[in-house]
């Protein structure tokens, strides 16, 4: 009996001890819970946004010049620096002028001829004239004086011209430049024979202030600017042009767009634009290469969101996990559209106003409680 008492006790702790074991675990357990996850996050805000495209582009010349012979002689002198600035007007060659200064002046002589006869020839259809009156002279005669009259007339006509020709062919004999620029070198020097009309140059002039810019943008994304112009969508501002150089250094004048070009090159199905900058101290040549920012259209209220806040799913779908109500998340699918440097421009989804969590996207899910801390005041 004695040894079953002592046996029954000892059961009893232990079925004690184990409870009290278990009744700490549980409370262990009971007692410890994951911390909700932390999350940084922006503040959407509305903005206007500008939007530009980045395209390749060539110089062009503003104005090129190719200087001809517009009489035939002998070139005397040259008269102008070679690589030099030259100005509009500005005497480039002397054409030896002796035989034309002979033609003006047996032009003049061949005028005063003329008009000397000119003069007898109306004194005599005067007299004719009188005499018909008087019924003295027959109406042939006076028929023959007025038309004698009449061709001394038209002669004299001709002879003016001959004087007007004589003189442009001497103005001719110096060659002008007809724009201002920088000139080349000569391709003739002094005592070479030049013609009128002959194919090859006496030297180019290029204008180089202004200086074009040629790009071509693509004629499906014009069509969209020019689309969503019309919808309402985008706003039209002022298209201007920063050009940017291969060592990354920008041209510190901006440049504005011309015009774009009315028809489409029909293999490429490209459109040339064409943008001008101010050029004054001739640092850009014509031929180099250079990157166009070209400003198009601006959107104005616009929502940009962080591009590393955005995911995607297998079908392209983009998504973002935002801050509801009692610090809940909540997934919902948005509609972008291009980016922004490191972000996305939203066309449907979102407002300003809502707040976009941008870490711990692979931590947390729809629902879920987290504890917000906030990076930027706003995203943009």
């Amino acid at each position: 009996m004695r040894i079953k008492s002592i046996t029954l006790l000892v059961t009893a702790a232990l079925s004690a001890a184990l409870v009290g074991c278990e009744s700490g675990a549980g409370e262990q357990a009971g007692a410890f819970k994951m911390p909700p996850q932390q999350v940084d996050f922006v503040m959407l805000t509305s903005q206007d946004v500008v939007f530009t495209r980045d395209l390749p582009a060539r110089a062009v010349a503003s104005a090129v010049a190719h200087i001809r012979p517009q009489v035939t002689g002998i070139v005397i002198k040259l008269l102008f620096e070679e690589g030099g600035i030259v100005k509009a007007g500005q005497a480039l060659y002397q054409i030896e002028d002796t035989l034309y200064q002979a033609n003006l002046t047996s032009a003049k002589a061949e005028l005063v001829r003329t008009q000397a006869n000119l003069q007898a020839s109306k004194s005599e259809l005067i007299r004719y004239k009188n005499l018909l009156k008087s019924k003295a002279g027959s109406a042939q005669k006076f028929e023959l004086a007025q038309a004698n009259y009449l061709a001394i007339k038209a002669e004299l006509a001709v002879r003016e011209a001959a004087i007007h020709r004589a003189q442009i062919d001497i103005n001719y004999s110096k060659v002008l430049a007809p724009i201002s620029g920088r000139i080349s070198k000569s391709n003739i020097t002094v005592g070479a024979l030049v013609s009128a009309g002959q194919t090859q140059v006496l030297t180019t002039i290029t204008q180089l202030d202004p200086i074009y810019f040629d790009l071509m943008l693509a004629n499906g994304d014009l069509r969209n600017i020019n689309n969503r112009l019309r919808s309402g969508e985008l706003s039209e501002t002022k298209q201007s042009a920063t050009l940017h150089f291969s060592n990354g250094s920008q041209y510190p004048q901006r440049g504005e767009l011309k015009f774009s070009e009315v028809y489409a090159n029909p293999s490429t199905d490209t459109v040339t634009l064409r943008t001008q900058f101010s050029n004054v101290n001739h640092s850009l040549l014509p031929g180099m290469y250079g990157q166009i920012e070209l400003v198009q259209a601006l959107r104005k209220n616009s929502v940009l969101v962080p591009q590393k806040s955005v995911s995607f799913d297998r079908h392209g779908q983009a998504s973002v996990f935002l801050i509801a109500d009692g610090n809940k998340v909540e997934m919902r699918s948005i509609s972008i559209g291009r980016s922004f440097g490191s972000q996305w421009l939203v066309l449907s989804g979102v407002e300003a106003g809502e707040k976009i969590i941008t870490t711990g996207l692979q931590k947390i899910g729809q629902g879920m409680v987290v504890v917000p801390v906030i990076k930027d005041k706003k995203a943009g």
